[in-house]
């Protein structure tokens, strides 16, 4: 899932959609897109769920390669 930041205006946070900041609303993404999706600027990956564990690595990865 991804939302709107909620500290910063134009930023986005990208949650597991079981997390509980996921609640509420956002876009749900498949894996890949959410990888893109932390690539834009302004965007984190949440660090409290898995978000952060499973899609940081998986981006650090694609930048090795690129």
């Amino acid at each position: 899932m991804v939302r709107p930041a909620p500290e910063r205006r134009g930023r986005t946070v990208v949650h597991d959609a079981m997390c509980r900041h996921a609640a509420g609303g956002g876009t749900e993404l498949g894996t890949l897109e959410a990888v893109d999706a932390l690539m834009r600027d302004g965007a984190r990956a949440c660090t409290d769920c898995d978000a952060s564990a499973v899609l940081i690595p998986a981006l650090e990865l694609g930048q090795e390669h690129g």
